[in-house]
């Protein structure tokens, strides 16, 4: 059986994401700024696609004339017209050809724009092969493609792309476009607005005296610019249309991170029910793993870990239970339970030698927040005094899965902890929350290096974490222990370095009390 529930990690960065979506888009609501910033963001976002729809238009258009000068005889006769009239009917992106041969002759598909031309004509070149022409209704600036060809060249008049829609439904003379290049201006906005006077007439209305700066600037080439100002009603009315969207995500975002806070705590609540219930059914069961003295190849301890078997018989490992036990403060008194269980385990070894001490010790993990309990104390020697079991048989190590808030409390748990004779020893040493300070706050007599560095563990490298943590322990004056050992070249390399305690599948994996009772039975455990 596996717990399902969400992922500290993931809860974190989905709730941030959500408050961050909620707090952006209430600013929006609330901000004319962030609302101008986004108008100016969506803007520039559309005219990036005109512009590149024109682009696509204009190479389409280059392909099919490379295709049409190979039909053309260059005469402007019926042929070359009725060609001309062919290729501007079957595409859509062209409004009108013509050809001009190389000896001087002119023919087209007949469809004369040229009326649309404003007079005297205004144009500004973007390269020598296109042109923008100043539209007479000001709705939209002409783009004209100039294409040479075998015997001549042809001038191609490019469909205007729709119209923005930003800018379709906007009041009149709020917004207006200018293309400015090669000393000359293009404008397009409103036909029935005083365009060429925007910027000279002061009797204006205060509305248009607003536009000073462009709200947008994008760059079509390095001397053409495309311009965009605006007044305040375009921001007015921008905001009104994208309110009811904008208050729909809000409505999402809110409801997502209430379903997200309320799934967090219901899923902490199970959890909690099925852990306290595993408790009190007993289904929480100890397995022990041997540490060993590698040089004189003995068990000199186990290390307690737990396990979660269900009334099937499945087994789930404490990385799925025991993070969720700390975060709903179960973890104590499941601590308390495992070591009344050890305890009793204890004796039971122990009555099977006639109640003689067992040599060597059995280590229970310790969360920060139960380490931070003075209950521990008392359950501890409770515990002892209850199954008749010597302090010596107990240890307790410290996870570095939290770090510890008080320790200074910590330091008076462990103090008489110590008192009673209860070594106290450092969990996953450079791979967590302790500290070389808790070692000594902590009174810890034996570090335990984690899996990670063993997995990684090079004898030809002096400087490693390890060398440190070895060098570190020396100075200390604390005992070593490997974790993870699972190779006799790791068994062997660990020996080098002067580390003889270890664990490992090498040696043992965990296994249930009652494999550990027939392992004793028949005197093989020492």
């Amino acid at each position: 059986m596996k717990l399902k529930r969400l992922s500290f990690t993931f809860f974190n960065f989905a709730i941030g994401f959500m408050t961050f979506a909620i707090v952006i888009i209430l600013v929006t609501l609330s901000s004319q700024k962030v609302s101008t910033q986004l108008f100016k963001s969506h803007l520039r976002f559309l005219e990036n696609q005109r512009f590149h729809a024109y682009i696509n238009e204009i190479k389409t258009t280059s392909i099919l004339l490379d295709n049409l000068q190979y039909h053309l005889s260059y005469t402007c006769d019926k042929y070359d017209i009725t060609e001309l009239e062919k290729i501007s009917y079957y595409s859509p992106q062209i409004a009108s050809i013509q050809l001009t041969t190389n000896s001087g002759k002119k023919c087209s598909d007949h469809r004369d724009i040229s009326s649309l031309y404003l007079s005297p004509l205004k144009r500004i070149i973007l390269d020598p092969q296109i042109t923008l022409i100043e539209n007479r209704k000001n709705n939209q600036s002409i783009i004209k493609y100039n294409k040479k060809l075998i015997d001549g060249s042809v001038i191609v008049d490019i469909v205007q792309q729709p119209t923005n829609p930003l800018l379709a439904n906007l009041p009149q003379n709020s917004w207006l476009q200018m293309i400015e290049g090669n000393q000359t201006t293009l404008f397009t906005g409103d036909p029935k607005s005083a365009i060429s006077k925007i910027f000279s007439n002061k009797n204006i209305s205060s509305d248009i005296q607003n536009i000073i700066e462009p709200i947008l600037t994008m760059s079509l080439n390095n001397k053409t610019w495309l311009k965009y100002y605006s007044t305040p009603t375009v921001i007015n009315t921008y905001r009104a249309q994208i309110q009811p969207y904008l208050l729909l995500l809000l409505a999402l975002f809110t409801s997502a991170f209430i379903f997200l806070c309320y799934r967090r705590y219901h899923s902490a609540s199970i959890i909690k029910f099925l852990v306290e219930n595993a408790i009190k059914q007993n289904h929480l069961i100890p397995y022990y793993q041997a540490i060993v003295d590698a040089n004189k190849q003995q068990i000199c301890g186990y290390e307690v870990l737990i396990r979660w078997e269900t009334k099937k018989g499945k087994v789930i490992f404490p990385d799925e239970f025991i993070p969720q036990c700390e975060a709903n403060g179960v973890i104590t008194p499941l601590t308390f339970q495992l070591i009344n269980t050890v305890a009793k385990d204890i004796r039971k070894l122990e009555m099977l030698d006639q109640g003689k001490p067992l040599p060597y010790y059995f280590s229970i993990n310790l969360s920060a927040s139960v380490i931070q309990d003075p209950k521990l104390v008392e359950i501890t020697r409770n515990a002892l005094q209850h199954y008749k079991v010597k302090a010596h048989n107990l240890a307790f190590e410290l996870t570095e899965r939290a770090p510890i808030k008080d320790i200074e409390l910590a330091s008076h748990v462990c103090q008489k902890l110590n008192d009673m004779g209860i070594q106290i020893k450092l969990d996953d040493v450079g791979n967590g929350y302790c500290d070389f300070l808790a070692l000594q706050k902590l009174q810890a007599t034996t570090i335990k290096i984690d899996k990670i560095f063993i997995d990684e563990l090079d004898c030809n490298n002096k400087n490693s974490i390890v060398s440190s943590l070895v060098a570190f322990a020396d100075k200390a004056e604390v005992e070593v222990v490997a974790e993870g050992v699972e190779t006799t070249e790791q068994a062997e390399c660990l020996l080098t370095m002067g580390i003889h305690y270890h664990q490992g599948f090498l040696y043992s994996k965990p296994q249930p009390f009652t494999n550990i009772l027939k392992i004793y039975q028949s005197k093989n455990v020492i």
